[in-house]
């Protein structure tokens, strides 16, 4: 690899430049949002480097492959300089939870210890300053799709169900690429599967397996207290975070902690602590009696589904829509219609879901603000205001952070209206 192109821009192909730069190569680089033609490259490139956000039916990857160029991802550049030890999370659901709480076990007993890929650091930046480090590293399907020697001494796949269909070619493309994080380890590695998920307990490799949530695997929870090879972990009950799926989340990150040796105490001063990420069914407080949640994050039917199951007897009132990604809404009607006590949509998918959702009490509008201002106006003391959008933010915001935000500003304002 002596000549190589970087595509797109943003925070993970800035990286890339810099890392190659630093190790000597000859570096090209351009981003379609500046107008940048590709072309001109081709003829004497080794290798393209692509960011995540570029999808396989992008005219640069088509036509690097018919000319036998090898194209790869940041990831995967930045891996072929790595000497440290990484740690994957991969899943369609829970993975930067599971990313964060397994970086803050393994920092209160390591010295030298990372977090990083999809979770914000791209590995490019770890590498130049920190490369003989401990990385634990959130790893999505975009990103696995171009690994090639990415090798993770313990990997964890927690879930799968459909998602980004508006940018892998089918649904088996899509768990062939979380799968492709774990297809290089080997008998020295470790992998930990959910049981109860049939696509992801079938996952091969020559790892050493370990199964959980299935009561009676290697690990799972019962009675309200977590275990791993045959060692209680922790109390549910004592658990800031909320919802089975936080549970589980828990104990794949507790199960990586101890495999790699962190003492139990430290494992739960870090788990009853641990308050939740942002964006992540974030509780934002109590006014005049209503719960607001912020769940911004979830952008897939999935990740609603999981949300509204995280409540028992308060009834719901949900702010969803956005973009669509393909996702079933039909799937969880029934769902809706039992938790919510009405449905608020927003964005270009909003009649979309008032469709699916038939049954249920459903109102459309043409923004966050109206819609939260109606949730205020039918709430009543001991009612819950979910906001979790079940699509991408990309029709009216820039990404799920910048409409998290938003949402976080205008509870504030308009609870004071109450």
């Amino acid at each position: 690899m002596k000549k190589v192109l970087v595509w797109g821009l943003g925070l993970s192909g800035t990286w890339a430049v810099e890392l190659l730069k630093a190790k000597g190569y000859e570096v090209y680089a351009g981003d379609d949002a500046r107008g940048d033609s590709f072309m001109e490259y081709l003829p004497f490139v080794d290798t393209i480097v692509l960011s995540p956000g570029i999808p396989p039916r992008h005219p640069l990857w088509i036509k690097a492959q018919s000319m036998g160029i090898e194209v790869i991802g940041e990831l995967e550049l930045a891996w072929r300089f790595f000497k440290g030890k990484a740690i994957a999370i991969t899943g369609t659901n829970g993975k930067s939870t599971t990313t964060r709480l397994s970086y803050l076990m393994l920092r209160e007993y390591y010295a030298n210890v990372e977090e990083g890929a999809n979770a914000g650091i791209p590995l490019s930046q770890i590498v130049l300053r920190n490369p003989s480090c401990i990385a634990v590293l959130e790893v999505s399907s975009f990103q696995g799709k171009t690994l090639k020697t990415f090798k993770p001494h313990i990997g964890a796949f927690l879930n799968f169900s459909e998602n980004h269909l508006d940018w892998h070619s089918s649904l088996e493309d899509y768990l062939e690429s979380k799968r492709n994080i774990f297809s290089r380890q080997g008998e020295e590695d470790f992998l930990l599967l959910n049981a109860l998920d049939e696509k992801v307990r079938e996952t091969q490799n020559k790892a050493k397996s370990f199964y959980l949530l299935q009561e009676a695997s290697h690990g799972y929870i019962k009675d309200e207290k977590a275990y791993f090879l045959g060692e209680e972990l922790f109390d549910v009950e004592k658990l800031k975070i909320r919802g089975r799926h936080n549970y589980e989340n828990a104990l794949f990150a507790s199960a990586i902690a101890r495999l790699m040796d962190v003492p139990l105490d430290i494992i739960q001063e870090v788990l009853y602590n641990f308050k939740g990420l942002p964006y992540r069914l974030e509780y934002l407080g109590s006014f005049k009696g209503r719960k607001v949640y912020n769940d911004s994050k979830s952008t897939t039917v999935h990740s609603l589904k999981i949300a509204l199951e995280s409540f028992d007897k308060e009834k719901i009132i949900l702010i969803a829509g956005g973009r669509d990604k393909g996702g079933d809404f039909e799937s969880i009607r029934d769902l809706v219609k039992e938790k919510t006590k009405a449905c608020l949509l927003i964005g270009e998918a909003k009649e979309k879901i008032a469709k699916a959702w038939s049954g249920c009490e459903v109102y459309t509008f043409s923004s966050l603000e109206l819609a939260l201002s109606k949730a205020f106006e039918i709430s009543e003391s001991g009612d819950v205001i979910l906001f979790s959008p079940a699509c991408a933010s990309f029709d009216m915001f820039r990404d799920y952070k910048e409409r998290g935000e938003r949402f976080k500003e205008l509870v504030f304002s308009l609870a004071s209206l109450l």
